[in-house]
Parts: C-alpha cells; structure tokens; sequence
C-alpha cells in the first residue's frame, strides 16, 4: 500500500488450485486406483458453468502450472506485491470433494489439507489454512476437523453455501459442535454441489454472479431462524464472496417478520438481527459499487457490520481486487478496520496479525 500509515492487509479469500496428480499420490491404495481411473462425480469448480476467458483467471496468473498452483508467483503477485499480513487460502476442490461418498470424501479432504500445509503453509508463515472437510458426512467432518486443528495454521472450517440439505439441518450439527470445541470459524464460501437452488441454472454468467448474495441470506436466514446459535452459542459464520449490502434490509426484514410470528419460532430468544450481527462475518470481495461510494458507507453502517467487515480479493481469479484500488471511497478508520482490524478478531493473532 503507498499509505505508510496503513496497517499490513489480511486477505480473507485467495484460492490455491490443486493439480490431480497431487490429490492422487496423497491418497491411500484403493481409493487412489478409484481417483485415477474414474475421477469424482461432483464437478469442480469452474466446470459446472462456463467462466469467461482464461477459465475465470487472470492472464498474468497461468504460468507453467495453473493459476493458484504457483505458490512463488501467489506470493509475487499477492503477498509481497501488497506487503500483507497474512492471506486465508480456500482451495474451492473442497465442495466437490465434500459431497463424495463418505469414505472417499474423507480420504480426498485429507489429501486436499495434506497438499495444502505441504505446498503452501511450509511456504510462507502469513499463508492461513482452511480445513476441507467431507462436509455431507457430517460425523468424519468433525473428526477431521478435531484432528488438523491441532495444526494451528489451519484456522477456519470451509463449507460450500449450497449443501445437499439446509445447513439448519441437525445433520450438520457434528461440524457446528466440532467448530465450537475448536474455536474455529465456519468459513461458507459461495457455491457448491447443490448449485442454483435458489434461481435455477443461469443463462449468463452475470446471473451466477449477482446470484450469490441470496444463496448467502439463504444460509444466514437457515442458521439464525433455525436456532442453531442459541443450541451453538460461540459458532462464527464468515460468509465469503456472497456481497455486503444486503445485510442490513435482510436483517430489518426477518425482524419486522418475527415480530409477527415469533410464536413459531419458540427456540430463539432475540431479534433474528442481533443473531447476525452477533455471529456473521462478510467479506468484501465481489462489494457492490453504487454511483456514491456514501451508499455503500450507508449500507455497512447500517447494516452493523463496520467491525464485522473482512478484505478479500479473491486472487487469482477474474475479478480480483487489488488493495490498491479496492474500498477507496470509504473512511479511512472504516478501511483501517476492514483491510486489517477485524480479522485480527476472527482468526488467530499470529502470523502477523495482532489482536
């Protein structure tokens, strides 16, 4: 940043690419015959929809290997270009590999986290892990996550926003116990197996994009109104890539609804927005951009989110934000907060991030 003033950046959504043959040799006998000779069922992202040019990433990201497999050029392009703190990496393999076959999927994840900590987190010390998970199967998902978080560079659970059931459902709640005993946030990155519930499949990609903001107050609306923060009360939610604006008339929404109907929904015990703003994290990366930035300034106070906001420039993909040019319109102790303070709050204090 050319601001000396500035705190280093944390950036909340960079996505590292696993190469199939660095899943395969990872994988025990059985399954690797399985993985090599007949692949997995879920497509991977990217795949499911058409991207636009260079596969949805940037031009200057392919290398000799495929964009986010380069740990020395994310590192060129990202960490050092931009002198950062630290950076979450979502590997997006994750919500294919979560909706395998039980067994499968587990043996996938763990090569997926092996890969990472190997490839990336013995690279760089501000490089933080997510934890992928066999997250339709709930009960090895919790083991799994017990296991690497004794790994303490993995500081976030990753989970698909669109799941085979509602994420309400108490199918899902061994995850939500292990991430509570962990003490890691539930990172809900957009998309997954179960795409377009929502709308249906898009006919252009601009309906997939913009399409993101209500598969997030999906999620948000399940978890809140199905009470899972009054049976999990330290669960943290970080919604990634899904938008910012619509946080706060979604919240005045399902407010001015329960204050007619609450009597059906017995088991919460406050406003359905103190729940989010209690336990919902967004991140900044695709932010809508009205003609006056002040909107957007608006939109984030209101909504109660200033301190709850995290940078993202989802490196390496087509729409990346560069710290450079991203939030320029907004005060500089609201950008102070966002590039750097608050995911001090969220992800642990080290690696450069002080609390």
């Amino acid at each position: 940043m050319s601001d000396d003033s500035f705190t280093k950046i944390v950036d909340t959504d960079v996505h590292p690419f696993v190469l199939p043959h660095e899943i395969s040799s990872r994988l025990p006998a059985p399954w690797r015959a399985k993985f090599d000779k007949y692949g997995i069922q879920p497509p991977v992202p990217g795949i499911a929809y058409p991207r636009l040019r260079n596969g949805g990433y940037r031009a200057d990201t392919w290398s000799d290997t495929f964009p986010g497999n380069d740990v020395g050029l994310l590192k060129e392009q990202l960490l050092d270009r931009y002198d950062m703190a630290a950076a979450v990496l979502i590997p997006l393999h994750a919500h294919s590999f979560g909706a395998e076959q039980a067994e499968f999927s587990e043996a996938l994840s763990v090569a997926l986290n092996d890969w990472l900590a190997e490839r990336f987190l013995d690279a760089d010390e501000r490089l933080i892990g997510s934890i992928s998970v066999p997250f339709e199967t709930p009960v090895l998902a919790a083991r799994r996550i017990r296991e690497r978080a004794r790994d303490t560079r993995f500081q976030q659970i990753l989970a698909p926003a669109n799941t085979e059931l509602p994420m309400s459902s108490p199918h899902y709640w061994p995850i939500f116990e292990a991430a509570c005993e962990t003490g890691l946030p539930l990172g809900i990155h957009s998309g997954g197996v179960a795409s377009y519930r929502l709308t249906g499949a898009p006919t252009y990609y601009l309906e997939e994009h913009v399409e993101f903001s209500g598969e997030m107050q999906s999620v948000a609306a399940g978890l809140i109104l199905g009470g899972v923060f009054e049976r999990f009360p330290s669960l943290q939610v970080v919604l990634v890539e899904g938008g910012v604006a619509w946080a706060g008339p979604f919240q005045w929404s399902m407010d001015e609804i329960y204050r007619t109907w609450h009597r059906a929904l017995p088991g919460l015990r406050a406003l359905p927005s103190e729940y989010f703003r209690e336990h919902f994290w967004l991140t900044t990366q695709p932010i809508e951009e009205p003609a006056r930035t002040d909107d957007l300034v608006t939109a984030i106070e209101l909504a109660g989110m200033t301190q709850r906001l995290l940078f993202a420039s989802d490196y390496p993909h087509w729409d990346f934000d560069s710290p450079e040019h991203a939030l320029k319109g907004l005060p500089k102790a609201m950008r102070q907060a966002v590039f750097h303070e608050n995911a001090s709050h969220i992800y642990r204090p080290n690696l450069g991030v002080q609390a």
